[in-house]
């Protein structure tokens, strides 16, 4: 191993205030404990044949030097948390050569740096918020690693800098202009359409907190969080969302998350749920190419009473569902401590204790340029699905992380061939089902939903109840 550096220069300092979504990632730090790592993220990216180690240092530098967020630091000041922007300084860089490491394969190589990468703790009032390593074979790079703050970044950012990391190591790279500036977002935030844009947001917010079940927004217990994880790697629950979103028009991920609010109902012993969905907020122009901590939460709400329940075909129910995230989507944005005081004000009104929500991350960057799976013709459905049943995997992983505010908290990390979802669950919100129980029978309820055309929102709650 050799131990270099990336030094950069831009020659441009900035300062100011966090946006949006900064602070709310800022506020989860501070509510996690001192040194917790559990946050850093990691991404990596090929190195193209023929580039030398130089013309890797050499893209890594431009890299940095083109996104502020990858050397910017991050203090609280009497005036609120503040983000500055290093002008120049030094990125760290680890060079592995797996030839003088013995019989170690790549893929092995990739897990064992990655991981001895991404877990050191990043004091991001003093750190720049990137690690990188190169992996060697003969002198020549094989592979670049990037470890870094969710600070700096979300996960879609890390598919931002793959992407631009992989252009700037092409012979020759396309030109391209860096996304917006986290700095230049905070302008739009507060110009006059930012705020419209967030008054909306949190008017909605306001309608649903008033009605909602409170189920959804208390925690089980005042004690500190306990909670039970459970992961399913499923390729017929998979086979199933692909069917349902097929034949009805709707992303498999719409199809799994209306399922996943129906079950969350008929699990408490309600007639409505919601899930606080983990969301890019990217969707003005300026901003898709936005490399930082940018996510936001957005409400999806599924109310499914009795008379709906009855009569409501399982197409209605998906295109519902469809429209329930697209209106998350349309109000997401906005400063997330207005929407805390928010939700005090509701809870006191309410006489409420609101600390414990159930939430929905979707967080397949990595496959964003993946093929949707080959369609099977519905009269081969049932056949296969039995076929792939037997494949079904649960286990109770042991995962040192802590969602904050969390009651139920999933993660949806591959919905291709297989379906791989982790679920957290706070002891007891179940009663004595646990995490294992909801992912078995979202498995059994989205393909139910897919092998009966004639399925009511009614049949699919029954079933799971």
């Amino acid at each position: 191993m050799d131990r270099q550096v990336i030094p950069f220069s831009t020659g441009h300092a900035a300062e100011g205030p966090l946006i949006w979504a900064q602070v709310a990632i800022w506020d989860v730090f501070r509510w996690l404990p001192p040194g917790d790592t559990s946050l850093n993220l990691l991404v990596t990216c090929p190195v193209p044949p023929g580039r030398d180690l130089a013309g890797t240092r050499d893209a890594l530098r431009r890299l940095v030097e083109r996104h502020d967020s990858l050397h910017t630091v991050y203090a609280d000041t009497p005036d609120g948390p503040r983000q500055r922007v290093v002008p120049e300084g030094e990125i760290p860089l680890w060079v592995y050569e797996l030839d003088d490491l013995g019989d170690v394969g790549l893929d092995e190589a990739v897990a064992e740096f990655g991981e001895a990468l991404r877990r050191p703790w990043f004091d991001i009032g003093a750190d720049l918020p990137l690690r990188a390593a190169v992996l060697l074979r003969g002198g020549e790079p094989l592979t670049v690693l990037l470890a870094a703050s969710h600070m700096a970044v979300d996960g879609w950012s890390l598919n931002i800098v793959r992407a631009d990391l992989a252009n700037l190591l092409a012979d020759p790279p396309l030109v391209t202009e860096p996304g917006q500036q986290p700095l230049a977002r905070g302008e739009y935030e507060r110009s006059d359409i930012g705020r419209r844009r967030e008054a909306k947001a949190l008017a909605f917010w306001a309608r649903h907190l008033e009605t909602l079940p409170s189920s959804m927004l208390e925690r089980v217990s005042d004690d500190p969080p306990n909670l039970d994880w459970g992961l399913i790697q499923s390729p017929a629950l998979a086979l199933a969302a692909n069917a349902l979103a097929a034949r009805h028009g709707v992303p498999a991920a719409t199809a799994l998350l209306g399922g996943t609010t129906l079950q969350l109902a008929a699990y408490t012993g309600e007639d409505d749920a919601a899930l606080r969905m983990i969301v890019s907020t990217r969707f003005r122009p300026a901003s898709r190419g936005v490399v930082a901590a940018f996510n936001e939460n957005a409400l999806f709400r599924l109310p499914c009473p009795p008379d709906l329940r009855r009569t409501e075909t399982l197409d209605a129910f998906l295109r519902r569902s469809a429209d329930a995230a697209l209106a998350a989507y349309a109000h997401c944005e906005y400063a997330p401590r207005a929407l805390d005081t928010l939700i005090a004000e509701v809870a006191e009104r309410r006489g409420i204790t609101t600390d414990g929500y159930c939430f929905f991350n979707d967080t397949r960057f990595a496959l964003l340029d993946a093929e949707a799976p080959a369609a099977v013709p519905q009269e081969d459905l049932a056949a296969r699905i039995a076929e792939l049943q037997p494949a079904t995997k649960l286990r109770s992983p042991v995962i040192d992380r802590l969602p904050k505010h969390a009651n139920f908290f999933m993660f949806l990390m591959d919905l291709g061939e297989t379906a791989e979802i982790m679920l957290c669950v706070e002891h007891g919100f179940f009663g004595r089902r646990g995490p294992l129980g909801f992912l078995s029978d979202l498995e059994r309820l989205i393909v139910r939903a897919a092998l009966n055309e004639s399925a009511t929102t009614g049949s699919l709650y029954a079933a799971v109840r």
